[in-house]
């Protein structure tokens, strides 16, 4: 029996799809909500996305409403249980002790709220947090966001407004491309790199006449699980005046020395970038933050309007991330690490013994290719009737031919899960078609 969303995607079809053959409503039928819903569903690519949706009916596996989930990561969806390999929580802390306790001892003393924007005031619990990441990280000071998509959005019209360069790399995630339109319309130059070569990059820089030059990459590609060229293009952009900024969500914590992420990794030290980290993905809290300096942060404050219009991190997150920064220096967190780089490992040896094409395995993202759309959901939906859940990641969030099984890899999974997953993909890989690799690549290294 199809579900209401299900009813509601064909319905809307069905009203624009008659629009267009010139069946008139009658008057006064299309106002309000109604009318806007069925003026937004005409436009060619939201019917496209409509169409497309109707057409591969309980294959896309969106909007999954979980029932439950268990510390080693099984999961349930309509009374049926599954291993869940699309959770971003990737060192399991969303299950620690330590970091329910902090929020559960944060809540009675400081509320679920502290009820105004940080321009106006913040608990001291903020400056804790801020301090903790800074020592964490090594460098002078952080900067905390509602979220990291916040954080881009702010931070990037902060530094690059009228008369400066910003480059942005087309690969990136879509907050960054978000903040780099609103930086563009406060006048900044908006170039777009489509392979961020140090070549590339210079040849932009040196065709500009700007008077600041900021060129805008993430760390750990979202989707693919890649880590870009970063020595060689902060090389490249500090050579010329510019600066790096680095979107490192999805390699904080689990990606370099103790953690600190993909341009740490790359540089030995983030003193002169820009690094922007999760406080919701390996952290398992909520919010972002950036690095830089005391006095940084104070134009930051005056400049980025998502910190002046937007909410506070609640406080008893903010008891939580510090709960986190104090395991990340201790041996548990090496225990974690470990036990992460060990089972992200074990799926890439699995998927060369396979001969399956992937990306990632640096950090805690594998992805294994797939290329066509309708293929690629279909793959998806054959491992979660096996019990395998895997994000099918497809166009616009990837090429148009470059779709991918998005795996996210935990380290409170457990090893046979894992091997359950790559029975699973040998299966499927057969069933749907996935296409073999000519040659074996060398396994991708953990960094």
């Amino acid at each position: 029996m199809p579900t209401r969303g299900q009813l509601s995607v064909r319905s809307l079809i069905a009203r624009v799809t008659g629009r267009r053959r010139g069946v008139e409503p009658s008057a006064g039928a299309v106002v309000g909500l109604e009318g806007l819903t069925e003026r937004l569903s005409s436009h060619k690519v939201t019917r496209l996305a409509l169409s497309f949706l109707a057409a591969n009916d309980g294959l896309h596996l969106k909007d999954l409403g979980l029932e439950e989930m268990t510390d080693d990561r099984r999961a349930k969806y309509e009374g049926r249980a599954f291993w869940n390999f699309g959770s971003d929580s990737f060192l399991g802390l969303d299950r620690h002790p330590r970091v329910h306790e902090a929020i559960s001892d944060a809540l009675p003393e400081w509320g679920s709220h502290n009820g105004a924007s940080r321009a106006f005031s913040s608990p001291t619990l903020t400056d804790e947090a801020e301090a903790k990441l800074a020592r964490w990280l090594g460098v002078a000071d952080t900067f905390i966001f509602p979220s990291v998509t916040l954080a881009n959005m702010g931070v990037l019209p902060a530094i690059a407004g009228s008369g400066d360069l910003l480059i942005v790399d087309r690969e990136s995630h879509d907050s960054v491309h978000q903040g780099a339109r609103l930086a563009a319309a406060g006048g900044a130059r908006l170039e777009q790199v489509v392979t961020p070569s140090p070549a590339a990059v210079a040849d932009v820089m040196h065709r500009s006449v700007a008077k600041g030059m900021v060129m805008a990459i993430d760390g750990v590609y979202s989707m693919s699980g890649k880590t870009p060229p970063l020595a060689d293009l902060d090389a490249a952009v500090r050579g010329l005046g510019g600066t790096l900024y680095v979107d490192d969500a999805h390699g904080t914590g689990v990606v370099g020395p103790q953690g600190r992420g993909a341009a740490a990794a790359a540089l030995g030290t983030l003193d002169n970038v820009l690094m922007v980290g999760s406080l919701s993905k390996a952290f398992s809290c909520l919010g972002g933050f950036v690095t830089c300096t005391p006095d940084l942060k104070t134009v930051l404050k005056i400049r980025s309007s998502t910190f002046i219009f937007g909410g506070p991190v609640p406080p008893p997150y903010l008891a939580a991330i510090c709960a986190v920064c104090d395991i990340f220096m201790t041996p548990e967190y090496d225990r974690l690490l470990t036990a992460l780089r060990n089972r992200t490992r074990q799926l890439t040896a699995g998927l060369d013994r396979l001969g399956l094409s992937y990306h990632g395995g640096g950090a805690a993202i594998v992805s294994v290719v797939v290329g066509d759309i309708e293929k690629t959901f279909a793959a998806g939906k054959s491992l979660f009737d096996r019990g395998f859940y895997v994000q099918s990641a497809t166009y616009p969030a990837v090429p148009i031919n470059g779709g991918l099984l998005r795996i996210q890899v935990n380290a409170n999974h457990p090893t046979t899960a894992i091997d359950g997953l790559l029975n699973a993909l040998g299966d499927v890989a057969s069933e749907v078609q996935i296409p073999m690799r000519s040659r074996i690549e060398p396994l991708a290294a953990s960094a």
